[in-house]
């Protein structure tokens, strides 16, 4: 993101030799003609200036190509631009090349085996192996443009061949053997390969042989023409028949090849085929471009990581992930390359790797780091590492916790959390050698990209999570996918949400000083009933309780309330810990205590694993689509897919015991009975008498069905205030029994100040006032705030019209404010009863200074019979429409089954059937005219004309402001709109503080 103007400093210098980054940004004060001292005004530079900071990148890097530089790019548009179109170079060419401060002598490769033996290549050795594998595959018949594919783990072949058909110009796409063929098909069948380079070590899968499983591969790639071994194992002949060793074929080539020259081909020459981690359908083959890969690492590399030729990086990586493709980059500076092919077997194991090989730079994952700390393994404590001099972390969110423990465990250096993806196969937020490591953030944002966060409009913003987009053009951007001739694939998966912009699925949040802090994918985000929640809130919290080893929280559809959403937290637990009542009550605390109360889960399930990628990422939608029931899409993406079933069995369990609630009494019974029938009937399970409502799950909107069910089924006054004092099942009995609690129709929202007149909020149609609680907090405002209760039916039962509540507030408010002027607002059924209130006070000489009616429908049978026709029309449509409910079609249908029926059969319930009688109450109100000034909040969601009957409410209220305001009618009131309905709610207060209606109007 571009932040000029900060006054961020550079900290005082490491010891040691200025950096790499120093040396460039000196180059860029040439150029630019200004000071760049500030990380920030160095990135302003680079993206604002984009053209001479890529320039300037490439002449400084002592990357070998031919061509002009001139153009930079094509253009200024994300989706169409392409950098140095003039430029050709070889990627192969690059890497090996040989460099002032690394020499042929000078180390390159050190490939580890699992069973401990180590290949290494010096720098002149790694390039005559290259250029002898590349003179063989040459032989065979490969070269530019062809396609191919390697399944092999991680170690010196394979990355001997893939710069070999980097040198030739071939596209190279890569997996593990241990992925499966549905995954490999998955992504391979897309790539078209002509030949098929492979490693069966761990190919087998169970009782299949690795052949078998080849064979099934290969049926597969109707287009392969030859499969090289990596592997020294019998030769496949009965599933291939023309296999060959790879090893062979270089045998026969001269131990120093002729010296031919590898072609330099255009910037964006394909170089690699990528793919996505296929969770919300099949991968994306996503092609690399072998200019933008190279100078994007190498920037990455020399400026964010200070690699240099004395450097030796480890970056625990296999062959699916795109840290292959970004260490084996690391050649380009000259730095010394480990590779292992092995597996973790505790955590131990890389950092005795670490120590053996003398690495300098490790990159791991935030889960190798929490391994470590959950076995209480300290690094510094068993191993040398003391030449270590970072630490970087990507793959996950990484917590402050993590830096506390690396800082302890493993020494004073800096842990560098970076991130990005292998769309970019690059960073967008990186480490800086420069400056401070803060807990939980990354250093700074990625030099070259303009890197922004947007709210929920599309702005950016500053110290606010928002969507990641990038808004210029940057050389890694994908050339393009398979499969996909005109791009529209392409254009819908990063261009259509934020069109202009690489719209990414991340949620970041920028601080001014360029540091940002990940929380995680956008597409896992929650958004619980309106509430946004990260996961990596609740991973941070939860992960403090000894007996939760790992988390996963999910949002899922609600049984039980059809159009809502519930938050279900998967927990992974320690060895020895048991999932009862008593943990799930501690999680739920700590979860509101150090988050909010929306962070609780509803369900919390203990499964013994969570669903992983083949990249190593987590998936929450594949546990999402599990606990919907819906299909998962793409389980070949999954390492652990039977882990699904256990998840969809841990919540059929959960929902055979809610089902089955033991009797807790009839409601006839005695007041404890009532109240902890009411609990478990709203919460869904039954609950201890002293558990806390919201500890267990319960939500605000939950809080509010409960109240009004025990308002009415007591026929006895309990507020909210009264609830949040004693949210259980006993303080709510004992608050109930005491009979401390008045019925008096007005109820302090807010407290202001003595001397301004007050807001009065008037009730909805259930008679309370807990929808607005949300909003009143957030107002900006000094007036006190006040709500109008009312009991909506008669002892007898008969229902009190809107000219009647009117009547009773109109009275209530002479007595407790005998004088001056009235502001009054109310949303939908108490707008209406509001309005009714501003005409009976103007009638009587009471001055009415505002008049907010919140989305208020005309009373339909007081509409003209072409308006009542199309309000009835689009009433039926709007449940249909996505957006103005939070229904399913098929549920949006139910509904209005159910409305059709006109009264509440089956529902006896008091708190079910007062709803539903206000509705002929509200359609029967007889409106009139208004001559003061009414400011409407007419929400934005809406079906134009045919709902919004604002010229119906003109012919009366000829002194109409409209403001509009997020979100549909039904939701208007919902924590996600709050706050921007709270600002415009202050905003047109305050603007009312003008002359009153003169009385009598």
């Amino acid at each position: 993101m571009s932040i000029s103007g900060s006054t961020t400093t550079r900290p005082v210098p490491p010891a040691g030799p200025p950096t790499q980054l120093a040396a460039f940004r000196a180059r860029c004060e040439d150029v630019a003609g200004v000071d760049l001292t500030s990380t920030t005004a160095l990135h302003a530079f680079s993206v604002e200036r984009s053209d001479d900071f890529w320039r300037t990148f490439l002449g400084w890097s002592g990357l070998v190509w031919e061509g002009a530089a001139e153009p930079v790019r094509t253009g200024d548009d994300v989706r169409h631009a392409r950098f140095f179109p003039d430029v050709r170079l070889n990627y192969a060419e690059n890497l090996l090349r040989p460099l002032p401060d690394a020499d042929d002598d000078a180390p390159a490769l050190t490939s580890v085996h699992g069973d401990g033996s180590v290949d290494r290549f010096t720098r002149g050795g790694l390039r005559t192996a290259v250029r002898r594998t590349a003179a063989a595959l040459g032989d065979r018949g490969i070269g530019v443009g062809d396609r191919v594919v390697m399944i092999a783990p991680n170690h010196s072949a394979t990355v001997v061949a893939g710069l070999a058909l980097a040198a030739l110009g071939a596209t190279l796409s890569t997996a593990t053997p241990d992925m499966g063929p549905s995954a490999l098909l998955g992504r391979f069948g897309q790539v078209e390969p002509v030949a098929l380079l492979l490693d069966r070590t761990g190919m087998a899968r169970g009782d299949v042989p690795a052949d078998d499983v080849l064979a099934e591969v290969l049926a597969g790639l109707p287009t392969v023409r030859q499969v090289l071994l990596l592997d020294d194992g019998l030769l496949p002949t009965s599933v291939a028949p023309g296999a060959v060793r790879l090893a062979d074929l270089v045998a026969s080539v001269p131990a120093e090849p002729r010296a031919g020259s590898w072609p330099r081909l255009p910037f964006d020459h394909p170089l690699w085929v990528m793919f996505s981690s296929g969770t919300t359908g099949p991968p994306k083959a996503m092609v690399h471009g072998a200019g933008g890969s190279l100078i994007t690492h190498v920037k990455e590399h020399r400026l964010h990581n200070d690699l240099r030729p004395r450097d030796t990086l480890y970056f625990h990586t296999t062959t699916a992930w795109m840290m292959w493709n970004w260490q084996l980059s690391a050649l380009a500076v000259g730095a010394h390359v480990v590779l292992y092919d092995g597996a973790v077997t505790g955590p131990e194991t890389l950092w005795e790797l670490v120590a053996a090989h003398g690495v300098t730079v490790f990159g791991t994952s935030p889960a190798y780091l929490q391994l470590c700390q959950d076995e209480g393994y300290r690094p510094r404590d068993a191993v040398d590492l003391s030449r270590v001099r970072a630490v970087l972390s990507t793959g996950a969110v990484l917590h402050e916790w993590q830096f506390a423990w690396v800082a302890d465990a493993v020494g004073a250096m800096p842990l560098q959390s970076i991130s990005g993806g292998t769309d970019i196969i690059g960073c967008f937020v990186l480490g800086h050698p420069e400056e401070p490591v803060q807990p939980g953030r990354c250093q700074s944002l990625s030099l070259g990209l303009d890197v922004a966060a947007l709210d929920d409009e599309g702005r950016p913003v500053l110290g606010e999570v928002g969507e990641l987009v990038c808004r210029r053009p940057f050389p890694s951007r994908p050339v393009g996918f398979l499969a996909d001739p005109d791009g529209a694939r392409f254009t819908e998966s990063y261009f259509s949400q934020h069109p202009g912009m690489w719209t990414h699925g991340d949620q970041i949040e920028i601080a001014a000083d360029g540091s940002a802090r990940m929380h995680g994918r956008s597409d896992g985000l929650l958004n619980v009933n309106g509430v946004r929640i990260g996961p990596s809130e609740i991973y941070t919290i939860v992960r403090r309780l000894p007996e939760v080893a790992g988390a996963m929280a999910v949002e899922q559809r609600d049984p039980d309330a059809p159009g809502s959403t519930r938050l279900v937290l998967l927990v992974v637990l320690a060895p020895g810990a048991r999932l009862d009542d008593p943990l799930r009550e501690r999680i739920g605390a700590l979860l509101r205590r150090e988050g909010s109360p929306a962070h609780v889960p509803s369900l919390i399930l203990g499964v013994s694993e969570l669903p992983l990628t083949h990249n190593g990422k987590y998936s929450e939608r594949a546990a999402r689509d599990t606990l919907n029931g819906d299909p998962v899409r793409n389980l070949a993406a999954l390492k652990n897919a039977p882990c699904l079933v256990e998840i969809a069995a841990a919540a059929e369990a959960a929902e055979a015991d809610r089902a089955s609630l033991p009797d807790l009494g009839d409601g006839d019974g005695d007041l404890t009975s009532v109240v902890r029938r009411a609990f478990a009937d709203v919460l869904g399970h039954q609950v201890p008498d002293t558990a806390d409502f919201f500890d267990v799950g319960g939500t605000s909107r939950q809080s509010m069905r409960l109240l009004r069910r025990l308002r009415l089924e007591l026929d006895r006054p309990l507020r909210m205030t009264t609830f949040l004092a004693g949210p259980t099942v006993a303080g709510v009995a004992a608050a109930v029994a005491a009979g401390d609690e008045d019925d008096a129709p007005v109820e302090l929202l807010r407290a202001g100040e003595a001397d301004e007149p007050p807001l009065y909020l008037v009730h909805g149609n259930h008679g309370d006032v807990d929808i607005y609680r949300t909003t009143v907090g957030l107002l900006d405002l000094a007036a006190p705030v006040h709500g109008l209760t009312a009991r909506l039916q008669t002892p007898s039962g008969a229902r009190r019209s809107i000219v009647e509540l009117a009547g009773q507030h109109v009275e209530t408010i002479g007595s407790v404010q005998p004088d001056g002027p009235v502001r009054l607002a109310g949303f939908s059924f108490g707008g209406l009863v509001a309005f009714e209130m501003a005409r009976q006070f103007t009638a009587m000489g009471r001055p009415v200074a505002f008049l907010g009616l919140l989305d208020v429908h005309p009373p339909a049978r007081q509409l003209p019979p072409v308006s009542r026709v199309l309000n009835q029309a689009a009433d039926r449509v709007s449940f249909l429409i996505p957006g103005m409910t939070r229904h399913t079609a098929r549920e949006a249908l139910a509904k209005r089954l159910r409305l059709a029926k006109r009264a509440p059969a089956g529902h006896a319930r008091p708190d079910v059937q007062v709803p539903w009688s206000t509705r002929d109450v509200y359609n029967d109100y007889r409106w009139g005219t208004y001559a003061g000034p009414v400011t409407y909040f007419r929400a934005s969601r809406r079906i134009p004309v045919f709902l919004d009957m604002l010229y119906e409410w003109r012919k009366l209220v000829p002194r109409m402001t409209v403001v509009d305001v997020p979100g549909a009618h039904s939701y208007l009131l919902d924590q996600e709109h709050a706050p921007v309905l709270a600002a415009r709610l202050s905003e047109a207060l305050r603007a009312s503080d003008g002359p009153a209606v003169p009385a009598g109007d």
